[in-house]
């Protein structure tokens, strides 16, 4: 859809005020948008929410069922929990070394102390 518009990612990204790096994870489909974003992209790529939903142009008329709608919508706030559940384990993680670097910088600083006396 964006290559159809003409755009790289990098347009696309400044033209929503995000990094072209959130783009290529969208593409991907390592990440989502948020739900917020989806009109400014919709309006960007002259394509329709549920078209961005379903990461593909719609055929025929362009409408969905509702079976179909929920589906979208369900695939798309799993991906969003997901993403979330990512983010989470990253942050965890993160703080785990740093509690184990201060850890281990503590023990060295007090080992230096108790040589040095």
């Amino acid at each position: 859809m964006r290559k159809e518009k003409g755009l790289t990612q990098k347009q696309l990204a400044d033209a929503l005020n995000v990094t072209d790096k959130a783009v290529s994870k969208w593409e991907r489909g390592l990440s989502f948008p948020d739900i917020s974003m989806l009109e400014p992209i919709s309006e960007l790529l002259g394509v329709s929410i549920m078209e961005i939903l379903a990461g593909e142009r719609q055929t025929g008329d362009g409408t969905l069922t509702r079976e179909e709608a929920q589906d979208l919508i369900q695939a798309s706030v799993e991906l969003s929990d997901e993403e979330i559940r990512h983010k989470k384990e990253r942050s965890r993680l993160i703080i785990i070394i740093l509690i184990v670097v201060t850890m281990l910088l503590i023990s060295i600083t007090l080992n230096i102390i108790s040589l040095l006396r």
